[in-house]
């Protein structure tokens, strides 16, 4: 009799055990889903292997502190309003929020599933413009020279996303690289300018990194020259899966190719340059 009841006892501990392992499984499918989709803007992260949970978190708070710099009407909209609360009041504070959410208020950098080992893509919403976003934000680190996150190594803005196919590519290209290279007069012959296009292809077997080059390179026109040493504007092309990520940039070779310990590193070593000079002048 106790060898049955035994025997029932550990069956019933297998199926709650699969049972408990199947909902888990679940439950990380839905949320490591690629989520990504044509016509999104914002900026892909890349950091740690294993910290990407810690990497977003730290992220997005480094960017709404930046954002409320750049766009403090957007992001200090409600803060009046907030001031004449009664902190008391429990009930209207709720009743405010649920009226605010309402309204459809909505956040400004949302953690987008990318299903990818050391990649975030932080997608941004109006007003922010992630090139001049990005620029602000490594021009100040490498001015502070004081490095405001733990995990995360690049930050790469994202003006458009699109389909990863050639003729996608292509047309999502033209109007980002159109104000670069460009003339709206026709009459008037573009002055040449020096360009690089960086391609990188992660997880998609098939688009070759040449191809997208080539591609990129056509839309730019004839007219410029590829100097991959020290080019004004660099174009971007990052492909994930079925996406291709495209932005314009005119300072990626001298923010370290945006990786923020080397544009920490660098500014380092400029100021300990500067001061060995200015004490070798001051002792002659």
């Amino acid at each position: 009799m106790s060898n049955k009841r035994s025997n029932t006892a550990r069956s019933d501990q297998r199926k709650k055990r699969a049972k408990s392992f199947f909902c888990a499984k679940e439950r990380v499918k839905a949320y490591d889903k690629f989520a990504i989709r044509p016509n999104m803007k914002g900026v892909m992260v890349t950091c740690t292997r294993g910290k990407e949970a810690a990497a977003s978190k730290e992220v997005i708070d480094m960017f709404e502190q930046y954002a409320a710099e750049m766009y403090p009407e957007a992001f200090n909209e409600n803060k009046g309003d907030d001031d004449d609360d009664d902190e008391d009041d429990i009930e209207a504070a709720i009743q405010k929020e649920v009226a605010q959410l309402k309204k459809g208020k909505k956040r400004k950098f949302i953690n987008t599933s990318t299903n990818m080992d050391c990649v975030l893509f932080i997608e941004t919403r109006d007003p922010i413009e992630p090139v001049p976003f990005v620029h602000h934000i490594l021009s100040d680190l490498a001015k502070t020279q004081r490095k405001r996150t733990r995990y995360v190594s690049r930050l790469l803005p994202v003006q458009t996303t699109c389909n990863a196919n050639l003729p996608a590519i292509e047309q999502n290209s033209k109007p980002i690289l159109a104000p670069k290279f460009h003339n709206d007069n026709d009459d008037e012959q573009p002055s040449s300018k020096a360009f690089a296009v960086v391609a990188r292809v992660r997880n998609c077997d098939k688009m070759d990194r040449m191809s997208v080059i080539q591609t990129l390179a056509s839309v730019v026109g004839p007219g410029h020259h590829v100097d991959l040493d020290n080019p004004e504007i660099t174009i971007i092309a990052e492909i994930c899966q079925d996406i291709c990520m495209l932005s314009a940039v005119e300072d990626f070779n001298e923010f370290k190719k945006y990786n923020i310990e080397s544009i920490i590193s660098a500014a380092k070593k400029i100021d300990k340059e500067e001061k060995t000079q200015d004490q070798k002048q001051k002792d002659d």
